[in-house]
């Protein structure tokens, strides 16, 4: 395994398996009931982990995803750097780490007490990450695009395809959705569904950094 698909895992695996674990947890302690949240919204994802042992994990979990997140799009402008300007790139990377920065300070907040969690600044966060994210993802799914024209080995482009069209479908058909501190069925659904795409979008990275081996201050060169 290559240092590229070792982060593009992780990344994966710290975001999307920190909330599997954090839900699980939650449901075994009782601060969390059993139901499928991708189908009936049941709860959202930021209440599954605030209380108990579910709280602990899911912020730490979620805070080491996000260092991961910075070093993925690092790697991701490094790959790119053949086949892009340096402005579009560092507009995807500025975006892709600011929505990580995001996540960062509204998972920071959270408290296993609602009456004691900071909901302005988690509620922003959360809204950042997301937005932020799209706006990231859609500016490399450009560029992945228009480098696969002009001879970029891309084997995950069509997963990648099918991931920013569900993300946009659901921006488009949801327009004005956000996450907030009190959420209906409908907006945690759009979340779960949400929060797993970026994940395997960051994973999709897996079968194309097959060879790359690059160290982070190589990564950040222009």
């Amino acid at each position: 395994m290559s240092f590229g698909q070792s982060i593009a895992l992780m990344s994966f695996l710290l975001s999307m398996g920190t909330i599997a674990v954090t839900y699980g947890v939650a449901i075994s302690q009782g601060t969390a009931e059993i139901c499928n949240p991708f189908l009936d919204g049941c709860t959202d994802i930021t209440h599954t982990g605030m209380k108990g042992d579910a709280g602990f994990i899911f912020r730490g979990g979620m805070v080491a995803a996000c260092v991961y997140f910075v070093i993925w799009w690092q790697l991701m402008n490094a790959w790119l750097k053949s086949v892009s300007g340096p402005v579009s790139r560092g507009l995807m990377q500025f975006f892709g780490v600011l929505a990580a920065l995001g996540l960062l300070a509204g998972t920071a907040v959270l408290l296993p007490e609602k009456t004691a969690t900071h909901w302005g600044v988690h509620v922003r966060g959360a809204n950042l990450f997301f937005q932020g994210m799209l706006v990231a993802l859609s500016i490399n799914y450009v560029l992945v695009w228009r480098g696969r024209k002009a001879g970029l080995v891309v084997p995950s482009f069509w997963l990648k395809t099918v991931l920013m069209a569900l993300l946009w479908l659901q921006f488009i058909v949801f327009a004005g959705v956000t996450i907030g501190a009190d959420m209906s069925h409908g907006k945690r659904i759009i979340e779960w569904w949400a929060t797993l795409f970026i994940g395997v979008y960051f994973l999709s990275s897996w079968w194309d950094w097959s060879s790359l081996r690059l160290n982070v201050s190589e990564a950040a060169k222009p």
